[in-house]
This record gives structure tokens, C-alpha cells and sequence, in this order.
């Protein structure tokens, strides 16, 4: 894991600049390229091959080079297809450069053969052109700016605003789409005016004089069928296998892997297929050979304790526990806001950014669980969805079936749809209460969530809700120099998943109906039969409660005013009725508030290495 930076021309000043500001991805060393028509660098983390992977990787016959941030778990065997077709290597291991070597084989087309996670960029010196690519998922970020003949890039937006030729300005189209409708990351769009991500599944190419060319490599088929045509037990074991598979190769590294454990669902199976796969846990004598990482909330009604202590003990663990408090929070939501980068939905992050910190110095990587319940139908407004694509496709009788079965799980959302309808309840604030802007300035967003159920996850996995997962993951992980892996993402699984039928996703009252099957007896029973959802989130309603004074003195700054975003006056006073029981979604405040702070750490002030 690594950060990689880049740009158009030579710069070695700026070079430095960049790689200082990101030197939390990659302690280990650093290394650049400094040509006269690209420039690249890196930080490196190192993972695999420790002792001879240092980058950039040059080809002796090309003179081509690579950055590259990830990793590659088909490195083994893409190597020797490579050596097959005549390619020697320098290094024993390094998955760099086995990218290098693949590129210089199949050119563009490298990507489709590579399994992993991965943003990279390559100085190709025969067609004199910058070749970058990111993974089929998203899973490792990647930025750019280009304008006026001038191209960079970066692993991490503040590694590009050490170039005084990057604006700071805030795009308030995508400020006001996260606001008003919650969406962000959903697109190439930052929240900074003209720089851009370049998106999963995507490759690009850069001419010296900075010109671009963007073109999309993966796009996974997805299954709209609602009945399975194989018995239950066939879909289960297929998922059990590749399961089990995709987490092998997940656990390959050189250094110390571990596991970030909620006590839900998804992490509770990582956790127990790891301690499998490590000869530890529940059938064995083993202890100590897994380290679990967790963030508990004694006394809070999200604490997880029982669902987490039960993976412990099962897979024969040694725990650490991050205890996150709302002073610990609030003393730290300037620097948490410097790694973030961008707001965020919710402070639920945080729990993550706690566990990563109490990760560090004892494992250099973590699995973690993210992704589930977008690819299985985890949430529970994901079922009205299932019925619907159960009535369209004629299947009234499963239709009715998950109604009675499922009741206990979908009764209370059902009930709070019905009761947003009825009319003469009490009258909610909106956010469009909040802003000063008018209709005509507010960003137009037109979401209508399919009425297939795999259509719609597909939707949240590729666009709506993984993506913003995955910057959070990144943030937070490598805020303390940890290479994060999300197995449940591996684009084979993916697309494994997107062709089950929707009922093996929904069935006999369970949501995430074929993963539960393919678990039995591979995880702690407790686990893989809870009905409750929690995760990895922070108490956000007690907390905003708890520092109201502190908000609100926020919401009445000088600098909140002079925006021209809020209505300070009408924001306070929808605060205080909040407060006081008025109803309405108290996380809009939450994104009002991460609003303002990330408008002072990144458009006020100079954007500095810390």
C-alpha cells in the first residue's frame, strides 16, 4: 500500500511537496522519476516484498516506469503467464512490477487481467504518454486536476493542493447534492471545484501537453431474475467456496494481517473464515494467531460487546478495543476533518477511524467487512424493494411469505413509512429550510431507485453508497498507515453475487439469505442468526446533544454567515426546536456542521502537510 503522486513536466519543489503531504500512506520509504515530460513519486507501505520493492519499478527495455498503490492477488499467477510469453523479472515477488511487465504485454488491456485492488500510473516512454488506472471497485483512490495544458494527480486530494495552480473553491453542485439528498461520491466530481476522481473500472491516458482521454474497462452484468432455477444448498456452497477463496488471497502478505470485527454479520464470517484458513479457532487448539480490532460502547444501546465477544471466543482471537467518546471526538474533529478530505454523511466514520488507531504498531493490514450489505441486501428499506420486484415478476405468494416471515425485521420501517404519509403530523424542517439558496441554485438530483432488487444493489454497490464506503475505509486506514482490504469487494465475488437470483438475497424472512446458508457451521450461531443491525457507527444523536452549545456557536459564526450557504438564524432555531423534540433527521445538522469545518480546514486555510 502506497501513495502515489504525478504531474506534467518537472517540478522536483513540488514533487516534494506532494510526497511530504502524504507521507502517513507510506513511512516506509519514498522514491520518484523526475523526466522532463512526467514526473511521478510514491510513499510505500511496504507489504509484499519488503526487501525488493521499492518503486518507481523501470524497465530496462522499455524505459517505461510505475507507481502503484495496492495490491495484486493474482501476482503469482500472472507471473508466470508473463515469464511464458518471454518476460524476465528483477525483482523476487514485487506485484509493481509484475504490473509494469503486464502493461508492456497487453498495453490498456493489462487491467483486465489483473485481480486486486490498485490505482497506478505509468510513464510510458515509447508513446510518450502517462497511463493510469484504477480498480474495477474503487477501492484505491485516485485524483486529478487538469486545466490549461497542466495535469496532476494524487493518491489524496491535499497531496494536489500543494500545486498553488489547483483551486481550493468548493463545487457547490456537489455541496448541494450532499446536503439536500445525502449523495456524494456518486460521480468523477469532487467537492472541489475542477478536481476530479477518476472513476472504478476506469483507465486514462495523458499526452505531455496535458490533453486526456478517459475510458471505462468493467462493467459487471447484472441478473434481474427474481426465482432461483438450483436448489438452495448449490447457491450456498458455490458462495462458500469462492467465500472462502477471495479471503485467502486477501490474508496474502509479508507483514502482520489482522481484522476489524463489529460484531455484524459480514466482519463476524471475515473474522471466522480467517481463523479458519490461519489453522486457529472454534475446531482447533490454537490461540492468539488472529488479532481482532473493535469499537465498543459499554452502557450505550449500540454497543456490540455480546456479537463481538462471541467472534472472539470462537475464532480463539487476541482482542483490542478502541473506546471512542464524544470528548475524544470533538478534541480531534479538526485533524479527523484533515484526513477525511471531504464531509462526510455521518461521524459514524470515526468508530473505524478509533479502531485503525489502536491497529497501529501491531498489524500492517486489516480485513475488514464493508460492502455486504450493499451486495446482499443488509439494510432493511432494501426489502420494500423486494417486493416490489417479487409483485412485478408475478411471485405473490413469496411476496406474502417474507411479509409474515420477516415481519419482526421490516414491521417498525413499514410503520414509519406510513406514518411519514399520514396527514396532519407534525411538520419536519428540510434542509432546503437551512439554506439560503434558492430553487433555481439548488442542484437538481433525480434518484428513483430501480424496482428490481439486484438492479438497485448493483446501482448502490457500483455508484450511490460502496463508493463513499470506500473513501472512508481509505481515510481511516491509512490515517495510521494501514492497508485496508475488503474481501466482500473482490470483483470476482462481485460478480458472482450480481448473478444470484433476487430470492437469494431475500427468502424464508432473512435478508442476506445465501450467505447466512453458506456460513452454517462456519461461524458462531449467535452471529450468523442475529436479526438487529448496528456496525461500526458512533452514538451521533447523544453526541450532538451532548455538544450542542459547541454546534451552535458554530452555526452562529462569522464565518458560517458570510457564506452565503446557511441561514444561520433559521438554522438555530430548527436546532434548538430539534432539541427540544421537534421531529426531523438529526443528521442534517451533522452535515451542516462537517460543512463549515471542512470549508475552514480546506478553502479558508492554506492546506498544509498536517
Amino acid at each position: 500500500m502506497c501513495g502515489i503522486v504525478g504531474f506534467t513536466g518537472r517540478d522536483p519543489e513540488l514533487l516534494d511537496a506532494m510526497l511530504a503531504s502524504i507521507e502517513h500512506r507510506g513511512p516506509d520509504s519514498w522514491g520518484a522519476e523526475v523526466g522532463e515530460e512526467f514526473t511521478v513519486g510514491m510513499r510505500r507501505l511496504s507489504i509484499i516484498d519488503i526487501e525488493g520493492g521499492e518503486q518507481p519499478i523501470c524497465s530496462e527495455r522499455t524505459g517505461s516506469c510505475i507507481v502503484f498503490n495496492g495490491e495484486l492477488y493474482n501476482n503469482t499467477e500472472l507471473r508466470r503467464e508473463l515469464v511464458r510469453a518471454g518476460h524476465s523479472f528483477v525483482s523476487d515477488h514485487s506485484d509493481t512490477e509484475t504490473v509494469l511487465r503486464a502493461y508492456e504485454q497487453w498495453g490498456a488491456s493489462c487491467v483486465t487481467h489483473l485481480t486486486g485492488m490498485f490505482a497506478f500510473a505509468i510513464v510510458d516512454r515509447r508513446s510518450h504518454q502517462l497511463f493510469l488506472a484504477r480498480d474495477r471497485l474503487g477501492i484505491k483512490p485516485l485524483y486529478y486536476h487538469a486545466a490549461a495544458g497542466r495535469f496532476c494527480f494524487a493518491s489524496e486530494l491535499k497531496a494536489l493542493f500543494q500545486d498553488p495552480r489547483v483551486p481550493r473553491a468548493a463545487d457547490m453542485g456537489v455541496l448541494y447534492q450532499f446536503l439536500l439528498h445525502r449523495v456524494h461520491d456518486a460521480g468523477e466530481e469532487t467537492f472541489f471545484q475542477g478536481v476530479k476522481r477518476l472513476l472504478p473500472g476506469h483507465f486514462m491516458t495523458v499526452s505531455a501537453d496535458g490533453r486526456t482521454d478517459v475510458r471505462k474497462y468493467w462493467e459487471p452484468e447484472v441478473n434481474p431474475e427474481f426465482s432461483s432455477s438450483r436448489p438452495d444448498a448449490y447457491y450456498a456452497a458455490a458462495f462458500a467456496e469462492l467465500f472462502e477463496r477471495v479471503i485467502g488471497r486477501h490474508m496474502i502478505a509479508d507483514v502482520p494481517v489482522g481484522v476489524s470485527l463489529s460484531g455484524g454479520l459480514d466482519s463476524s464470517g471475515v473474522s471466522s473464515v480467517m481463523a479458519s484458513l490461519m489453522g486457529a479457532g472454534a475446531d482447533t487448539h490454537t490461540e492468539g494467531s488472529l488479532h481482532t480490532f473493535s469499537a465498543l460502547y459499554p452502557g450505550q444501546s449500540i454497543d456490540e460487546s455480546q456479537y463481538v465477544h462471541s467472534v472472539e471466543r470462537y475464532v480463539k482471537s487476541v482482542p483490542h478495543y478502541a473506546y471512542p467518546t464524544v470528548d475524544a471526538f470533538w478534541d480531534e474533529i479538526t485533524e479527523w476533518v484533515w484526513y477525511q478530505e471531504e464531509p462526510t454523511i455521518s461521524s459514524a466514520p470515526y468508530a473505524y477511524y478509533s479502531v485503525y488507531r489502536i491497529a497501529k504498531g501491531e498489524v500492517k493490514v486489516i480485513l475488514s467487512g464493508n460492502g455486504g450489505d450493499e451486495l446482499l441486501a443488509g439494510y432493511v428499506p432494501y426489502f420494500r424493494t423486494y417486493l416490489s420486484s417479487a409483485m412485478d415478476q408475478h411471485h405473490f405468494l413469496a411476496a406474502v411469505r417474507e411479509v409474515v416471515l420477516g415481519r419482526d425485521l421490516y414491521s417498525k420501517f413499514a410503520r414509519e413509512l406510513l406514518q411519514r404519509r399520514r396527514p396532519g403530523r407534525s411538520r419536519q424542517f428540510s434542509m432546503p429550510d437551512l439554506l439560503t439558496a434558492g430553487p433555481s441554485e439548488l442542484a437538481a438530483f433525480d434518484y428513483r431507485p430501480s424496482r428490481n432488487l439486484n438492479v438497485r444493489l448493483a446501482d448502490d454497490v457500483l455508484r450511490y453508497s460502496t463508493p463513499n464506503l470506500l473513501r472512508y475505509e481509505d481515510k481511516n486506514s491509512m490515517a495510521f498507515s494501514i492497508e485496508s482490504r475488503v474481501p466482500f469487494l473482490d470483483h470476482e465475488l462481485v460478480e458472482f453475487i450480481f448473478q444470484l437470483p433476487i430470492d437469494q438475497k431475500i427468502k424464508m424472512g432473512w435478508n442476506r439469505y445465501v450467505y447466512r446458508q453458506a456460513m452454517k457451521a462456519k461461524m458462531p450461531e449467535l452471529n450468523r442468526t442475529r436479526r438487529s443491525k448496528i456496525g461500526f457507527t458512533n452514538p451521533e444523536t447523544a453526541w450532538t446533544r451532548e455538544r450542542a452549545p459547541q454546534i451552535k456557536e458554530i452555526f452562529s459564526s462569522s464565518a458560517l454567515c458570510s457564506r452565503g450557504i446557511f441561514d444561520s438564524g433559521h438554522l438555530i432555531e430548527e436546532f434548538d426546536a430539534w432539541l427540544a423534540g421537534k421531529p426531523g433527521d438529526g443528521l442534517a445538522f451533522w452535515r451542516v456542521l462537517v460543512t463549515e469545518l471542512w470549508l475552514r480546514r480546506y478553502v479558508d486555510s492554506p492546506v498544509s502537510v498536517r
